[in-house]
């Protein structure tokens, strides 16, 4: 059960004269301006979201919006095709809560999650302190792990939640909530803290990406 306290969905339509993405549920209580900004952020980066090993992976997404509250999204690659043909077509189920709910929403996620998952993610965090060590000031935290399959993403996913519910002690001065998100193909201009596969990122512009093994 969600602890957030407005959801919004984001679907491709097939059918009808508006065909493509559109919110699918009411929209009743938003003003346009913060409507706009949740379109624009809802969704991670990247392009190659059709490849077939990402058919039902997920990516979980936090961002901040202008009344002080917090959106955080959660965002399926589905099986489905455009009237083209083309896949990778995803489903964004965005909850909309206030900072004071942001950590138990959080901390539910992560109690959803089998130990051995829990375990390996715990094993990644001592990697990751290792590597923020290594950050330059200001810059982002970004995991990388290779993608096999959407349930070999788990501990990765987990360990992202693991240091917004339990920060390392140089993240602390990151802010009371943290934008994050578990699964991009692309890091640049995407969260302060972020995790891609590792075949996204360019072996010439890796400084700071902290590989997790």
């Amino acid at each position: 059960m969600s602890l957030a306290a407005s959801r919004l969905v984001i679907e491709y339509v097939m059918e009808g004269h508006q065909r493509g993405y559109n919110f699918t549920s009411p929209t009743n209580g938003y003003d346009p301006d913060t409507l706009k900004l949740i379109w624009r952020s809802a969704m991670s980066r990247g392009q190659g979201w059709g490849t077939p090993a990402f058919v039902g992976a997920r990516s979980i997404k936090c961002f901040p919006l202008d009344d002080g509250r917090v959106a955080v999204s959660e965002v399926t690659v589905t099986d489905q095709q455009d009237e083209n043909g083309r896949r990778g077509i995803r489903r964004a189920v965005v909850d909309v809560m206030t900072p004071a709910v942001f950590g138990h929403h959080i901390r539910s996620r992560l109690d959803g999650y089998p130990p051995d998952v829990l375990r390996t993610a715990d094993r990644y965090r001592q990697q990751a302190q290792k590597g923020l060590l290594r950050l330059k000031r200001n810059a982002p935290l970004v995991l990388a792990h290779h993608f096999t399959s959407k349930r070999d993403w788990w501990p990765v996913e987990a360990l992202v939640l693991r240091l917004i519910a339990s920060p390392l002690p140089l993240m602390r001065s990151w802010g009371q909530v943290v934008t994050f998100t578990t699964l991009a193909l692309d890091y640049r201009g995407e969260s302060r803290l972020v995790a891609v596969p590792a075949d996204r990122i360019d072996a010439a512009n890796d400084k700071g990406v902290v590989r997790l093994r």
